[in-house]
């Protein structure tokens, strides 16, 4: 594995990490009040067009970061929809 790929996997992990904080409280207290719709659906979208993106110019690590971030942004929502009915 090249140094680059090293970079990329790095970067998609904590890309991946970044949602984890907000699963977990909203998991834990039930709620997902205070966690805007605007920004789960755009970052939802965002990995969308980046596993296109990536899988066009054939670009492993990115697509396969992006790809568990929209399951994991999907995750999400289904909590935030589940939590504020």
């Amino acid at each position: 594995m090249s140094w680059i790929e090293i970079i990329g996997y790095t970067a998609g992990i904590l890309t991946l990490l970044n949602m984890f904080p907000q699963i977990l409280k909203t998991y834990q207290t039930k709620s997902a009040k205070d966690v805007s719709y605007l920004m789960i659906i755009t970052y939802a979208l965002s990995m969308v067009l980046w596993v296109i993106y990536a899988i066009k110019l054939n670009l492993l690590p990115v697509t396969i970061t992006n790809s568990i971030a929209l399951i994991i942004s999907l995750v999400q929502l289904g909590l935030m929809i589940k939590y504020n009915k």
